[in-house]
């Protein structure tokens, strides 16, 4: 036979395929203890229902019983003597209600700073990585200048130092008709070795970078899913970093939002007392719809996309509802009336 379980504000229910009330499991009447049993996917009232019923297949998470229940909620809860009348009955669901949000502001303001440490630590990484190139440029230049001119891109040049040390032992095509010839210095091997040694301990760190933004993307996603999937997991951890977390993040006006990691150009702006111009945007300015937007119409563009991030990140910190997708067509159809008018 067949049984359904349906989690409640007052407790939890197993009716049969007859709408009949089986069993009921009551909480606690205290909102914060309901709070989190709502919060739990399989909370003790549950398990008990199971054990006490053990000749019954329980289905959870049907939404026809769900829905009968929730519209006899008000009833079963008098009748159940949970509350007296409907008065008490909304004053307990407002209590709960608030609960809930202390909670889920709570877990948000506890991850929020995962971001910001995650990002810090990003920035921080491509800091150390470039001065590491830098001086390992420098470095395998006496040894062999006319590969820096060659290689422009750093991850490919650390790898042919990586794996071939010597310029004699370097196999590519666009190095084999120099290393013959070069200008360069010979290095002994214990010279190669460390450099080799080196350009390896700079791959990891290429590795690490990599796994942190895997990590960051995740994480964004999970402690702002709205505001992420407007601004971009990069630009999204940016932001919640420079505001300081997602709380003072969905206090900020979109106008601030918008300059948000522009501070340096505001300033002068200010000191100048209008001589210099007056920046558009800040760290938002690496937005796609922003870099695919005609300079004239940028400052425009970078004012929606700022307003729909405020409202992101607003629902984000308080509600947590997934409305990102409606959100963006709405954005991106006032994005493509702006670039219209100008063609």
């Amino acid at each position: 036979m067949y049984a359904y379980l349906v989690k409640t504000l007052i407790g939890v229910f197993s009716l049969d395929e007859n709408r009949r009330v089986i069993s009921f499991k009551p909480f606690s009447k205290d909102p914060s203890q309901i709070a989190m049993k709502l919060s739990e996917d399989s909370p003790s009232e549950i398990q008990q229902i199971r054990t006490e019923f053990k000749n019954f297949e329980f289905v959870s998470g049907n939404l026809k019983m769900e829905a009968f229940v929730k519209e006899n909620l008000l009833k079963y809860a008098i009748e159940y003597s949970f509350v007296k009348n409907q008065v008490e009955f909304n004053q307990l669901l407002t209590k709960v209600n608030s609960e809930l949000a202390k909670q889920k502001i709570k877990e948000t303001s506890r991850r929020d700073q995962l971001v910001i440490h995650v990002n810090n630590a990003i920035e921080e990484l491509d800091k150390s990585v470039n001065v590491f190139i830098e001086r390992l440029r420098e470095w395998y230049s006496f040894h062999f200048p006319e590969m820096d001119r060659m290689i422009e891109n750093h991850e490919t040049y650390v790898a042919l130092i990586e794996k071939f040390g010597n310029r004699q032992n370097i196999d590519d095509k666009k190095l084999n008709h120099l290393k013959d010839r070069s200008s360069g210095m010979d290095f002994t091997e214990d010279d190669t070795n460390i450099l080799k040694l080196f350009a390896s301990d700079i791959t990891k760190l290429y590795q690490l970078r990599e796994s942190l933004l895997d990590y960051q993307s995740k994480l964004v996603k999970d402690v702002a899913p709205n505001f992420s999937a407007i601004a971009g997991d990069a630009i999204a951890a940016k932001l919640i970093a420079k505001a300081g977390g997602l709380e003072r993040l969905s206090r900020m006006p979109s106008s601030t939002i918008q300059l948000l990691g522009s501070e340096k150009a505001l300033f002068r702006f200010l000191k100048s007392r209008g001589r210099s111009k007056s920046p558009k945007f800040g760290l938002i300015y690496n937005h796609p719809m922003i870099q695919n937007s005609p300079r004239e119409t940028q400052g425009k563009v970078a004012r929606l996309l700022a307003a729909k991030l405020s409202i992101a990140s607003r629902i984000d910190y308080y509600s947590k509802e997934y409305k990102a997708d409606e959100m963006k067509k709405d954005l991106e159809n006032k994005v493509k009336k702006i670039l219209s008018s100008k063609e």
